[in-house]
């Protein structure tokens, strides 16, 4: 698959977009789906570092 797609379909349009544009779209669609997995689920790993860090700070706090 080579060969340039016309991506110039717009969804308001009475027609079907083609089938080479809608493997475009998908594929554009599924790449921005996992960048934004991977964005999420760095924040969610600092998030839980976080919290680890502040509990043990808390624990210790209390325990003097």
């Amino acid at each position: 698959m080579d060969r340039a797609v016309d991506m110039t379909y717009r969804f308001l349009w009475d027609s079907e977009p083609t089938d080479e544009q809608l493997l475009v779209i998908m594929q554009e669609v599924g790449e921005e789906v996992r960048q934004s997995r991977e964005k999420i689920a760095k924040q969610v790993i600092k998030n839980i570092e976080n919290e680890y860090a502040r509990a043990i700070s808390e624990q210790k706090l209390q325990q003097t």
